[in-house]
């Protein structure tokens, strides 16, 4: 996402999920820079995709109040191995229950 300043600094943010995490199932990296500077990150884990769903929700929420626009979007197809969360969360109450 992009947006441009009174002054026409050109603000850049940006999500994606590139970075791998040891300590959570799922991660979420999101960037951002003014114009030519350095870019800033913070990175974010989850154990399940819905949770990380919910933060990119309202992170993406959050930029378009703030007059950030898409500039670009890109999505790959979940691998049909992935269990879905809803399995897994079943698995975790049976596991709890004994």
């Amino acid at each position: 996402m992009f947006r441009t300043d009174p002054d026409g600094v050109i603000r850049y943010y940006s999500l994606h999920d590139r970075q791998p995490l040891l300590t959570a199932r799922y991660a979420l990296t999101i960037a951002w820079r003014t114009g030519e500077g350095r870019d800033r990150e913070k990175i974010y884990g989850f154990d399940t995709l819905a949770e990380m769903d919910r933060k990119i929700r309202q992170l993406f929420g959050r930029s378009a109040r703030k007059g950030y626009k898409l500039l670009y979007s890109f999505m790959r197809d979940r691998p049909a191995t992935t269990v879905p969360d809803s399995i897994l969360a079943v698995q975790a109450m049976r596991a709890i229950s004994g």
